[in-house]
């Protein structure tokens, strides 16, 4: 089983933001499968199109959802999640 979904991240532009995202994703065992980022008058925004595959390490969506949003917000940004096939 596949689950992909959309992440679209807003905050406060700052260093390290990129490796924050990219970080945590990876430790929820996700694959990065396009992203852009943008800063618009220091606002930093992020969109990525994430996929986790089935797995031992696969977590059900809600946890993923919590997951990413925690990690964001310890990083300042703003995190939503949305599954690309409700889209």
């Amino acid at each position: 089983m596949e689950n992909e979904v959309v992440v679209i991240a807003v905050g406060k532009d700052k260093p390290g933001l990129v490796a924050g995202v990219t970080t945590m994703i990876s430790k929820l065992k996700g694959n990065i499968e396009e992203m852009d980022q943008v800063v618009l008058r220091d606002v930093f925004v992020m969109s990525l199109l994430i996929k986790f595959l089935d797995s031992e390490n696969l977590r059900e969506p809600e946890e993923l959802k919590e997951a990413l949003i925690s990690q964001g917000e310890k990083i300042g940004l703003k995190v939503h999640i949305y599954p690309l096939k409700d889209l």
